[in-house]
């Protein structure tokens, strides 16, 4: 095989296309992201970053929270929504009829009630990384449908049906091999 250099970006290989809840039940806020990942186990950690000119920035910075929401390819409306429409213009949560749910312990970030997943999370560190700011949080909840826990109470991840985004595109997963 012949490689040859490229002027170098990160979109090479697919990354999870998260909705974040942030604000308060009383005015919150959903922003896309697709530059999300996991941090640590022990405590569980996750992070996300987000440029400082994005509405949800200061959001975030004030409350010091924010929710990690996942969605279904059936809900790919509201990620694409929620990634090119700004809080600026309009609630989000009203404009696609979504619940904005209190997700305990958290103060004031609402979870996405219609997603199957929801993970609460604390800031406990930010970091400046050239155009975002890195926001990571501790995973101090995590709320899950019902119907999508294995008998042992751990989650049926639904890799079928979860959206990455990948040079612009939206996809799902096909499992290898399942448990």
């Amino acid at each position: 095989m012949e490689k040859v250099q490229v002027p170098p970006y990160v979109n090479v290989h697919p990354a999870p296309a998260v909705l974040i809840g942030c604000g308060s039940l009383e005015a919150p806020n959903i922003i896309t992201c697709a530059w999300f990942g996991t941090v640590a186990s022990e405590p569980p950690m996750v992070s996300v970053s987000i440029r400082p000119s994005r509405f949800s920035h200061p959001l975030i910075v004030e409350s010091g929270e924010y929710t990690v929401n996942l969605a279904t390819r059936d809900q790919l409306e509201w990620v694409e929504y929620c990634g090119l429409k700004s809080g600026r213009d309009g609630n989000k949560f009203d404009a696609l009829d979504l619940t904005a749910a209190p997700c305990a312990p958290l103060a004031s970030a609402p979870m996405i009630e219609e997603c199957f997943i929801s993970l609460g999370c604390k800031v406990v560190q930010t970091a400046e990384v050239g155009t975002h700011t890195l926001f990571v949080g501790e995973v101090v909840s995590m709320w899950v449908a019902a119907e999508s826990l294995r008998g042992n109470k751990r989650v049926n991840p639904r890799t079928r049906e979860q959206i990455t985004f990948l040079d612009g595109s939206y996809w799902t997963h096909i499992p290898i091999h399942e448990k």
